[in-house]
């Protein structure tokens, strides 16, 4: 049996208010190709479905044209939501959606019984467990866990796995050793996972990071997102994982390279060498080795490399913040999540809200924001 594992698909984010729908709509569109020419049994989407709990409208039609064109070919679909997801909005329409093979775990309390799958070796069970704190876990259950490796353990504990027959998990968490981007900041390392948690699975297809990689083991694995959503993602090389199980215990893994629409990179230089290169449709964070501030340097370079996303210094930073908020469209309305998160850069030299932080406040928004 061949799976296709994904994560992380952000629909609907923005760079410094340019939507990426585009770009993400290209890069399903290369995927769609890559099954077509190398079919798949099974696909997963292990977290993150969206980039906001509500979503933008064109976001969930995306989403809808994925899903649509996955049941056309035939395809069970996997899905579990994640940190950035809003598990009600999610969820709905999964009834209908069940009928069809698209399976969406949203719900804990769902996650002990497995959709099972048949092949010539036998049954594969498919448990899925959606992005949980240990606070949803003592809630479900009454019991009284405080940290995240117990929590997830329990719920593992309740999924009484067959040991002879083949056992995939789905989940979206931080797991102990994998290699963060500057924008996964943990906090604390509070919500750490242990990787012996998975161990039991033959295949653990997990979401949250955002770089490809293995923990351990290569059958517990991040297949990460399928573009490159920040700066620090600009080095990464993009991929969508395939996973062929055989007998239990004879597992093969592959990586084909995804190739964006637009790359994402950074450049650096003078503001006149710069502006001197070859336009470029690139998402661009340009870093000006000039001694002192340009005027209007974003607009300049703008007219250069249409989709830049932020100006910086590398001799002083007094106007880093500063250009980095003029990068951006400011005649489109933002939302509250946006207002807030260009308030965090600015008086924070740029730096990114952690997803722990971002979680935070989107929940503090869904309540006030009604």
């Amino acid at each position: 049996m061949k799976l296709l594992h994904l994560s992380d698909l952000h629909l609907g984010l923005k760079i410094c208010e340019m939507p990426m729908l585009d770009e993400q709509r290209y890069i399903f569109g290369q995927i769609f190709d890559c099954i077509k020419n190398d079919p798949v049994d099974a696909v997963i989407i292990a977290g993150d479905i969206y980039d906001k709990s509500i979503p933008p409208v064109d976001a969930v039609l995306l989403f809808d044209e994925i899903i649509d064109t996955l049941s056309e070919m035939g395809l069970p679909v996997f899905i579990i939501s994640g940190n950035h997801d809003s598990a009600d909005r999610l969820s709905f329409g999964s009834g209908i959606l069940k009928k069809n093979n698209v399976f969406i775990g949203t719900d804990i309390r769902d996650s002990a019984k497995p959709v099972t799958l048949r092949d010539k070796f036998g049954n594969v069970n498919f448990y899925l467990l959606p992005f949980l704190r240990p606070v949803d876990v003592n809630n479900a259950y009454e019991q009284s866990f405080t940290n995240y490796t117990s929590a997830i353990e329990y719920m593992v504990g309740l999924m009484n796995i067959e040991p002879n027959e083949r056992n995939i998990i789905i989940s979206h968490q931080f797991v102990s050793g994998a290699s963060v981007c500057d924008s996964e900041t943990i906090v604390g390392g509070t919500e750490c996972v242990d990787k012996k948690v998975y161990e039991p699975f033959d295949y653990a297809a997990l979401g949250h990071i955002h770089s490809p990689q293995q923990i351990g083991s290569e059958t517990i694995r991040y297949c990460g997102t399928p573009l490159k959503y920040s700066l620090s993602e600009a080095k990464h090389k993009k991929s969508m994982t395939v996973v062929t199980l055989n007998e239990k215990g004879n597992i093969t893994i592959e990586t084909p390279v995804l190739t964006p629409l637009h790359d994402m990179r950074k450049i650096k230089g003078t503001f006149s060498e710069l502006t001197s290169a070859e336009p470029s449709d690139d998402y661009i964070y340009a870093e000006l080795t000039n001694n002192s501030d340009v005027q209007f340097a974003a607009a300049g370079l703008r007219a250069v490399y249409k989709n830049l996303v932020s100006v910086s210094y590398t001799a002083h930073s007094s106007s880093s913040a500063e250009e980095l908020l003029s990068a951006q469209n400011t005649e489109e309305e933002r939302s509250p999540e946006e207002i807030f998160t260009d308030l965090y850069k600015m008086q924070n030299g740029g730096r990114e809200l952690s997803p722990v932080q971002q979680n935070i406040i989107r929940e503090i928004i869904e309540k006030i924001w009604r």
